[in-house]
């Protein structure tokens, strides 16, 4: 299927420098992700990926800083938007999905009143018009059992299905844009690659685009459509996710690859 059907980027990213303190974690960074498109951005540790995609979501916090360069999602400039703008923008436009979710979620509160409270806050609905997305939500990545996850606290499900709970929440107000930090390297690999088939399942649901954030090229390889190599805050290599894995041309890219555990029959 092709899902670039719209010549104008929804996410502009133009050569981006970024601080945290004044120290550069980003330099000269330019992406570009149009509707319905998937991005990964691989990297180990401190390559600075995840900071770029914090950077697009205006969520680097106090030490951190765009210090140069331009972010524009729709033609907003997140850099320079005010608070109100960014948070009308996440949440309703751009989604969020942690690298452990259930992390993120309140213990005491069921997982039905927190998936509410984050539709109340950009929506007028009812709590069964919000339950139903959700438990439609959670049917679309093959969970029938829906109405029993709501009713449930976090600590009673396991770290797969708070991960799903994750991107349902991140998706209850369809977004167009998704960003996912990492979402499945704190599950087994059996659960890493249900949850990637849930990913891909929502994108050909609702025409989402993805920026997903992994150090697991294997990842990158099964869902991008393009890839971006990042080594120590600069992007080392980017293009077509076939073209970059059959033919790297960085000498850091062909480690990545090599490091990547593939199965022998």
């Amino acid at each position: 299927m092709d899902y670039y059907t719209n010549t104008h980027p929804l996410l502009d990213i133009r050569h981006i420098d970024v601080c945290y303190n004044g120290i550069p974690a980003v330099e000269d960074v330019s992406l570009t992700v149009r509707p319905g498109e998937i991005l990964g951005i691989v990297g180990e540790s401190g390559s600075g990926k995840s900071t770029v995609i914090r950077a697009a979501m205006g969520l680097l916090g106090g030490s951190g800083m765009v210090t140069k360069g331009d972010i524009y999602y729709k033609g907003i400039n997140i850099p320079d938007a005010d608070p109100k703008m960014l948070r009308s923008l996440r949440g309703a436009e751009m989604g969020m999905i942690f690298q452990n979710a259930g992390a993120s979620l309140s213990p005491i509160r069921t997982i039905g009143d927190q998936m509410f409270e984050s539709v109340r806050a950009h929506e007028r609905i009812s709590r069964e018009e919000a339950d139903a997305r959700a438990v439609d939500l959670f049917a679309r990545i093959r969970l029938e059992d829906g109405e029993r996850v709501l009713e449930s606290y976090p600590f009673e499900l396991s770290g797969g299905m708070n991960q799903r709970v994750g991107i349902v929440m991140a998706m209850l107000l369809k977004p167009d844009l998704l960003f996912a930090d990492e979402p499945t390297s704190a599950l087994d690999v059996t659960v890493q690659a249900q949850v990637v088939e849930e990913l891909l399942a929502l994108r050909e649901a609702f025409g989402t685009a993805i920026i997903i954030v992994s150090h697991n090229i294997a990842v990158i390889e099964k869902m991008a459509d393009t890839i971006a190599v990042m080594h120590h805050g600069k992007l080392v290599e980017y293009g077509p996710v076939q073209e970059v894995i059959r033919h790297p041309k960085e000498d850091y890219t062909k480690q990545l690859l090599g490091a990547v555990l593939r199965l022998q029959r």
